[in-house]
């Protein structure tokens, strides 16, 4: 049975990295014409921005160059002054029409086929929320440590789909009286904790999660010296904030797995054994850092609540 689909995109990552959104958006093209409108009984995209960060005519340009024209979609870009990553969601929610609604990041970038593999999850009635598999970029030896120890799994060959206990919202669809139910909550000065609240909330529920294996998404890792202390910092920072569990208990398993996952796993992303030293002192430098915006957020956390926006 035919379904409709809106796409959600956020054009807030985008302001950083523009090369990867029109990568995104060279996919997401691809594979609409590949099915064709005979595979969706309508298909919208909405696209939220702050103006003050980003203009009209870029994303619009962004639109022509990486989606290409396609005559039987529907575009609409809204313009949301002030809104955060997570306000920008919900807003563009609300616009939707589509019964499944797929929140797409602008800065991650979908493999071949991920869009129907998502939405072909739908046709099981059990199915509220499904979500792809995301991973890190991985080819710098920096970029291979982070996939290591980052909050994402590493690329699998599992297939088909999978009831998960969490998940990210930088590529996940829900049938759209769900996500119109349980929209995200406030973020409360942290980077991305509002996630974690959400998936809270739809676990208390009882709403049932899931993920299609193979519907791999690649997220970007930080880029140069400045992004990598930033993104450290606002995860220790997070860990206070948002977190149920106390600090130094979630710093203590931090180290742990990531430890694992660098003895067992090493090879999975292409680190050789002499670049182990290596790998060590950018893992250990992550969690440094990591503990001193924890530090910094018990002394300060009014300050540390303003910054870091990620």
């Amino acid at each position: 049975m035919k379904q409709s689909l809106t796409i959600v995109v956020e054009w807030e990552n985008a302001i950083a990295d523009q090369s990867r959104a029109l990568q995104m958006l060279s996919c997401i093209g691809r594979e609409l014409r590949e099915l064709g409108p005979e595979h969706f009984s309508g298909v919208e995209i909405i696209s939220g921005y702050d103006p003050t960060g980003i203009r009209l005519e870029v994303i619009e340009g962004m639109l022509r160059q990486g989606l290409g024209v396609i005559p039987w979609i529907d575009i609409r870009n809204i313009p949301l002054p002030g809104r955060d990553y997570y306000q920008m969601k919900n807003e563009c929610a609300l616009e939707s029409h589509g019964e499944i609604v797929l929140l797409l990041d602008s800065d991650v970038i979908p493999s071949p086929g991920s869009l129907k593999k998502l939405t072909e999850a739908f046709e099981d009635s059990e199915v509220q929320i499904c979500a792809s598999a995301v991973h890190l970029a991985n080819g710098s030896l920096l970029e291979k440590t982070l996939a290591l120890i980052w909050a994402f799994e590493l690329p699998s060959a599992e297939i088909g789909i999978k009831k998960i206990g969490s998940f990210f919202v930088n590529c996940v669809a829900y049938r759209r009286g769900v996500l119109l139910k349980f929209p995200f909550p406030s973020s409360g000065g942290t980077a991305r904790a509002s996630c974690a609240a959400h998936v809270r909330e739809l676990r208390a529920a009882g709403i049932p999660m899931h993920r299609r294996m193979d519907a791999h998404v690649e997220h970007p890792a930080p880029k140069g010296f400045y992004e990598f202390v930033e993104r450290a910092l606002a995860r220790g920072r997070d860990k206070v904030l948002a977190s149920r569990k106390p600090f130094w208990k979630n710093v203590v398993l931090e180290i742990k797995r990531g430890l694992g996952m660098i003895t067992k796993r090493h090879k999975l992303v292409g680190i050789r054994s002499y670049q182990l030293p290596s790998v060590l002192v950018l893992s250990s430098a992550w969690w440094l850092l990591l503990m001193a915006g924890g530090i910094a957020t018990f002394i300060a956390p009014k300050q540390m609540r303003k910054r870091l926006q990620l």
